[in-house]
């Protein structure tokens, strides 16, 4: 067994340094969703057919980060995207200045050291966005850009003098944030390149489900935005955080060509700055149906072209890794933890199917059960 175990590792540390490196002439995006739980996660990847590699995650300020759901999201290979909101449990908002102006010894700034002290014993990289969409109309209480740059910086900060180095810091807000020039226009809350690793947005085709004016909005219009902002920052990569399309009442279809043309379009000349797309739905605020239905298994044709998406080559990156985000050497330790995870888990996983005769993910019968079936009793 020892000697089995040193051959794994031994394994482990080639892989490592290859996987870090995004291939040359071959750019992979991140394809996921919103899931709160694992309940949630496998209900998605049932539908789509194959594993969604990034998950994201709610969470408000006074609550744990990392509970049993994403510790299992973490063990089965996924990345796992957080976003901790500026408002307490109970739905009181908390203004950024005071997160700004803490200081050692303050709730607010205990709590910042809670949250560093979280990421980092995660032990996996992490996609940390603090207080997304700080421009809407929901985080109006928390306060104004300069108030959101500052807290944000406040944020980084404790958790980079905590020795947090697995977070990556995506910066999120609305796709109509970067068409403003008004006190919710993006840039007035961007924090600076020194604190930012990705831009992210939330972006829809919502037509006319929450607007009677409102019009059709194929992908690159809805985009276009948050690509020259991008373009300003080329070192940074581009995500989309939420994303989606309603359907047209009046051509059923329609919200099919939308995906499949978001599909080709992602993986196309201008568009090289993005790195992970994950979809969202309202499935995880349960309640009401929401005004706008943006799930993608809404239809049998929707379904079919976000499978498409799942199954394209050009959607396959599985880890931070394939998006260039591992970083040598401060990251060999949660790269090595997170590749032990996954292997053990897929050996756990094998040696319970060939017990008893579970069915793999290709969905074929484990190989001792079908040599026991060949053979007979």
């Amino acid at each position: 067994m020892r000697s089995a175990g040193v051959v794994v590792l031994m394994a482990v540390a080639v892989v490592v340094p290859g996987a870090c490196a995004v291939p040359v002439g071959e750019r992979r995006l991140m394809l996921g969703a919103v899931g709160q739980s694992r309940a949630e996660i496998e209900r998605r990847e049932s539908e789509t057919g194959v594993p969604l590699a990034g998950v994201r995650v709610f969470k408000r300020w006074d609550w744990t980060l990392f509970d049993a759901d994403e510790i299992w999201a973490r063990d089965t290979g996924h990345t796992v995207f957080v976003s901790v909101k500026s408002r307490r449990g109970d739905g009181s908002p908390i203004r950024w200045r005071d997160i700004a102006d803490s200081r050692p010894g303050d709730p607010l700034y205990q709590d910042l050291v809670r949250q560093a002290s979280q990421i980092k014993d995660f032990g996996a990289i992490v996609y940390f966005t603090f207080s997304h969409e700080p421009e809407a109309k929901g985080s109006r209480a928390m306060g104004e850009g300069a108030d959101f740059v500052d807290a944000w910086r406040k944020v980084v900060d404790v958790q980079r003098a905590r020795g947090v180095t697995n977070a990556r810091y995506v910066w999120t807000v609305t796709s109509v944030a970067f068409d403003r020039t008004d006190r919710t226009a993006a840039s007035l809350f961007y924090p600076g390149d020194a604190y930012v690793d990705h831009i992210a947005a939330d972006s829809y085709n919502g037509y006319t489900c929450d607007n009677p004016k409102g019009r059709w909005a194929e992908p690159a219009e809805v985009v276009e935005g948050q690509r020259r902002f991008g373009a300003l920052h080329p070192d940074k990569g581009l995500m989309l955080l939420e994303w989606g399309s309603v359907e047209d009442p009046e051509r059923p279809g329609r919200r099919a060509e939308w995906l499949n043309a978001a599909r080709k379009m992602f993986l196309g000349p201008g568009y090289e700055q993005y790195r992970a797309l994950l979809s969202w739905d309202a499935r995880n605020l349960g309640g009401a149906a929401p005004a706008c239905d943006f799930d993608v298994a809404g239809t049998p044709d929707s379904l079919a072209a976000w499978r498409a998406m799942a199954t394209d080559p050009g959607y396959s990156a599985k880890s931070p890794c394939d998006l260039g985000d591992c970083r040598l050497p401060e990251d060999s330790g949660a790269i090595l933890a997170n590749l032990w995870r996954r292997m053990t888990g897929l050996f756990g996983r094998a040696y319970a199917n060939r017990r008893t005769g579970r069915r793999t993910p290709a969905g074929r019968r484990a190989p001792a059960l079908r040599r026991k079936e060949r053979s007979g009793p």
